[in-house]
């Protein structure tokens, strides 16, 4: 039901001055917030680029620490390539030359996916004697693509994997 102008209440609809109904009921036009979309449009837009943004360095850094794990689990396993043949042989005593495992290991790394990878430990464990375990631990550090520009944030971030690799050397059982 229609009122007087300019007499509203619960329950009644005002016609604003362009003859539309107004959906709020006093009596506003209905075109009086049109320009608050050009303020709010610019805001919109900024959090979707920084949301855009969290999203390609996160995902950047993901792939690289995947990609240095593979790059850490191929060097533990051509690790095993220096295990001293000559000593196994002639006393049957099992054990690695160091410098020939490490010679193995940064190659596998320049031929790997992340080859400014670097050597942050190399180790050999005896499990039991006839196994060994060769650890490999990888570090990198990834800079962000698009975090230094925004004030205070981190320009990189320093990952570290380690690998594990086993050498079953026995007498052939």
């Amino acid at each position: 039901m229609l009122t007087e102008r300019g007499r509203t209440g619960p329950g009644r609809v005002a016609l604003g001055r362009t003859g539309r109904f107004s959906p709020d009921g006093h009596g506003r036009r209905a075109g009086a917030d049109r320009g608050s979309v050009l303020l709010l449009f610019p805001a919109a837009v900024f959090v979707m680029l920084v949301l855009a943004a969290i999203t390609l360095d996160v995902g950047l850094t993901h792939v690289r620490a995947q990609q240095l794990r593979f790059a850490a689990a191929s060097a533990a396993n051509d690790a095993v390539g220096a295990l001293d043949l000559d000593a196994l042989r002639s006393t049957g005593a099992v054990s690695f030359q160091r410098g020939e495992a490490e010679r193995l290991v940064r190659a596998a790394i320049a031929a790997g996916p992340v080859p400014g990878a670097e050597l942050e430990m190399l180790t050999f464990a005896r499990q039991s004697p006839d196994r060994w375990e060769i650890a490999v631990t990888l570090s990198l550090d990834v800079d962000y693509v698009i975090a230094p520009a925004l004030p205070g944030a981190a320009r990189h971030v320093r990952i570290v994997v380690t690998e594990q690799s086993l050498a079953l050397v026995g007498s052939g059982r």
